[in-house]
């Protein structure tokens, strides 16, 4: 049972091998049908075995699309698309504060009262109803329009007409002069829930911009990891040739045998290596995983694009000049800025005095007869208006003074911030610049650096074979070809990750892909 066990993993083939063989060598004198037998359980079992071996599956997978991936599935830009939505619906509330509003009412009432005199009634029953359309336009103007029915029944002997009916249609309107004047006072928080709308867009193409640099950036980790393993392994078959080769001087004579020990002792240290390097490999795809929000966490991802090759760096200058044009975050604060503007001069329409006109008139009509009332209200011999103006003046206004103030120095960290940002950007712009060139010129001293460690290994592996140079030299002059070449390829590696922050911080990023 714990050979069988033992027959799970990259050994399995192997392994039914040796059952088939072993059954053969046992079954040698048997008969022909157990045999036959035998050779089917086996051939079953080695196939199981094959099977099982080839059972992780591996993606190959390019860096768009890794990127494509992570645009569609990553958690962080999935909740980001939702703030869009959200300033949209922003948006429909402030338009709805110039909606009109109708309200419909009826109501009857019914009066029994003890009377002080006979031109009185004792009971009274009335029957109203109204509809009225009201609300306010962008410039403040508030409206109301208002059509009241009344039907009144008495038992007053002097009632010439019981039961009546009487109609009334009035229009109201009230204009503010000061405080709440004019339409850009009014749609003040329209204009900023709009602006918030245009704040949040550039907010997910930033974090878009995020997510692509953040997967392209991980996908070259991976790289780089792979290329670590392939460093370490290298390292490895090197330390074992040199191994073997001391091992068999050792059985001649012609070295001592305490120097095997260092050889199988480096050895061990290199493998060790290796494993360090398979993690560093299981480590970035993990990432990878996360970014891409895969479901399939077991399967190996197998990047298959290698790092860009130096090309023309930019000036700085117009670098500089394309991230202030480009960057969606100085774009954000820009508007933020203007939001803070706006609230401010609300804030200070808010300290005026609020005083307004308000204008009403109406037709009216009464009759014995409900149609003969509205006869008489539509032929217009009966009217009423009214004009005049209504003055309102806290005392102390603190309120409104305190948001005036909040509103003022809103605006001042507004436009601190905006300036801050733009030496943040002039800092980041310039950094991502040192780097790239930087990154560029390491590829070229690196490789230079590679050729020359590989040639002298090589002579120090020659010295070593005619007895002209020791195994530590050996295993040092492999140690540093080693780090020579791990850092050639790592250069690669690190110019295509600068390539990728200086895109991302001139704002260009999702404009420079494939």
């Amino acid at each position: 049972m714990i050979f069988l066990n033992e027959l799970h993993g990259e050994n399995s083939i192997i392994g039914g091998m040796l059952i088939i063989f072993s059954g053969y060598l046992t079954l040698k004198n048997s008969s022909k049908v157990r045999k036959l037998l035998l050779f089917f359980c086996t051939s079953a079992l080695l196939l199981f075995c094959s099977s099982h071996a080839s059972a992780v599956e591996k993606l190959e997978l390019t860096l768009s699309e890794a990127i494509n991936t992570a645009l569609k599935e990553n958690l962080s830009l999935a909740e980001e698309r939702l703030n869009p939505k959200i300033a949209e619906a922003d948006i429909k509330v402030r338009e709805g504060e110039f909606d009109p509003n109708l309200e419909l009412q009826m109501n009857e009432a019914y009066k029994k009262s003890p009377t002080a005199s006979e031109l009185m009634g004792t009971e009274e029953r009335t029957l109203t109803s109204e509809a009225a359309l009201g609300g306010k336009i962008n410039t403040g103007t508030t409206y109301e329009l208002k059509w009241t029915n009344e039907r009144f029944r008495g038992n007053s002997p002097y009632l010439t007409l019981n039961p009546y009916y009487t109609s009334e249609l009035t229009l109201t309107a009230t204009q503010p002069l000061l405080k709440g004047f004019g339409k850009s006072i009014q749609e003040s928080n329209l204009s900023v829930a709009k602006n918030t709308l245009e704040i949040s867009r550039l907010g997910l193409d930033d974090r878009a911009s995020q997510v692509i640099a953040d997967t392209s950036k991980t996908y070259w980790d991976l790289v780089s990891a792979r290329d670590e393993l392939e460093v370490a392994e290298i390292s490895l078959r090197l330390a074992k040739n040199l191994f073997d080769e001391a091992k068999a001087r050792v059985e001649t004579g012609f070295l001592a045998p305490v120097e095997l020990y260092k050889a199988e002792a480096e050895v061990a240290l290199r493998e060790e290596a290796l494993l360090r390097a398979k993690k560093l490999i299981s480590d970035a795809e993990d990432k990878l995983r996360n970014i891409m929000n895969m479901k399939e966490w077991n399967k190996e991802i197998s990047p298959v694009e290698r790092p860009p090759r130096p090309s023309e760096l930019p000036s700085l200058e117009s670098v500089l000049n394309t991230a202030v044009s480009e960057r969606k975050d100085i774009r954000q604060a820009s508007i933020n800025k203007k939001n803070k503007e706006i609230l401010r001069k609300f804030y200070e329409n808010q300290l005026l005095p609020d005083i307004s006109v308000v204008v009403s008139t109406g037709l009216n009509g009464l009759n014995g007869n409900y149609n003969d009332t509205v006869d008489k209200l539509g032929s217009g011999k009966y009217y009423s208006w009214q004009a005049g103006l209504s003055l309102s003046i806290p005392i102390g206004n603190r309120s409104a003074k305190g948001n005036m103030l909040k509103a003022r120095y809103d605006e001042e960290k507004a436009d601190i911030n905006f300036k801050t940002l733009e030496q943040r950007i002039t800092t980041e712009v310039r950094e991502a610049w040192r780097s790239l060139w930087l990154a560029s010129e390491s590829i070229t001293a690196t490789m230079k650096t590679r050729i020359a460690s590989e040639k002298r290994l090589e002579a120090e592996d020659s010295r070593f074979r005619v007895g002209m140079a020791t195994m530590n030299d050996v295993l040092k002059f492999q140690e540093e070809y080693a780090k020579a070449l791990s850092s050639e390829k790592k250069a690669s590696v690190d110019y295509a990750k600068a390539i990728v922050e200086l895109e991302k911080v001139k704002g260009t990023l999702v404009q420079s892909l494939p």
